[in-house]
């Protein structure tokens, strides 16, 4: 009886761990190797593997994250995006590692990149409270839902400008 518990724990035990080691499957460790440092990546908050990312457009949780942590994380993710395309490739690069670019300070480049992802994140809040229609067809610079090209585009600035104020409220 003592042979048959002690195989029987063993099992337990084995089928425990080996589920631990498998949570966040394979794609989730190649996903993180597979990050490449850049502006974009530069801190571990917007540093996302493919998993993620995936699990984020899905609305699902990933690498034993929640899915509003991971929703979170890919915001900012793609806010560095944003921010890294709208500026000069030596520039973004010199804001990840903490050096001046094209005449600016290492303080001057880094606020300019900050003050990019804040905007970033102001139109990324904006499209989220849109249709999914109206933001293709904001992007494509058509109208949408009986508004014209001009009404769409103004409703997502005032939209843009409102999540703008709001995250200025919570950094005061």
């Amino acid at each position: 009886m003592k042979k048959l518990t002690t195989f029987l724990m063993l099992v337990v035990a084995v089928t425990a761990f080996s589920g631990l080691a498998v949570a966040g499957g394979p794609k989730c460790s190649a996903g993180k190797a597979q990050a490449k440092a850049s502006a974009c990546t530069a801190s571990a908050k917007t540093a996302m593997g493919k998993c993620c990312i995936a699990a984020a457009e899905a609305g699902e949780g990933c690498c034993g994250q929640s899915a509003e942590a991971v929703k979170a994380a890919y915001t900012d993710h793609q806010a560095c995006k944003i921010a890294k395309a709208d500026m000069h490739k030596c520039c973004a690069a010199a804001a990840a590692k903490g050096k001046g670019c094209c005449g600016s300070s290492a303080e001057e480049t880094k606020a300019a990149f900050d003050e990019k992802i804040d905007e970033a994140r102001a139109q990324l809040a904006a499209k989220a409270d849109m249709h999914k229609c109206c933001v293709e067809a904001l992007e494509a610079g058509k109208g949408c839902c009986g508004r014209s090209a001009e009404e769409t585009k103004a409703a997502f600035e005032q939209k843009t400008s409102e999540a703008r104020k709001a995250v200025e409220r919570t950094e005061s």
